[in-house]
C-alpha cells in the first residue's frame, strides 16, 4: 500500500517540477548592451541580464545558447521570471538565471 502511495505522489510531484521554458529552441538572439535576450520556439523572449547573472555566467549562457542555435538542442531547465514592462526600448521580456541544455 505504502509503495503504491509512493509512486503516485512521485508520478504527481514530478509532473509539477518541469519548468515553464523546458524543451524549447532557440530562434534568435538580441544583444542591447551588456544583456542578451533570446527568442524561443515558442515565441517568448528570455532576457538575461549581466547585472543578475555576473559575467562569467552571461558569458557561459550565451555560449550555450548560441551552441543550442547551431545544433537545434532544445532547452532543459528554464525558469522565466515575470515579464520586464520595458528592456530596450521593448516590452515583455522574461529574466532568467537558470538555463541548461537537454539532451
Amino acid at each position: 500500500m505504502f509503495k503504491v502511495l509512493f509512486v503516485l505522489v512521485a508520478l504527481t510531484i514530478s509532473g509539477f517540477s518541469y519548468a515553464s521554458g523546458a524543451g524549447q529552441t532557440v530562434q534568435q538572439i538580441y544583444y542591447c548592451g551588456d544583456d542578451f535576450a533570446l527568442k524561443m520556439s515558442g515565441g517568448e523572449w528570455y532576457l538575461v541580464q549581466k547585472s543578475r547573472v555576473g559575467e562569467k555566467k552571461l558569458d557561459h549562457f550565451l555560449s550555450m545558447a548560441m551552441y543550442m542555435m547551431a545544433s537545434g538542442k532544445k532547452t532543459g531547465n528554464v525558469f522565466p521570471g515575470n515579464p520586464l514592462s520595458s528592456w530596450c526600448g521593448n516590452a515583455n521580456f522574461r529574466p532568467i538565471v537558470i538555463f541548461s541544455v537537454a539532451n
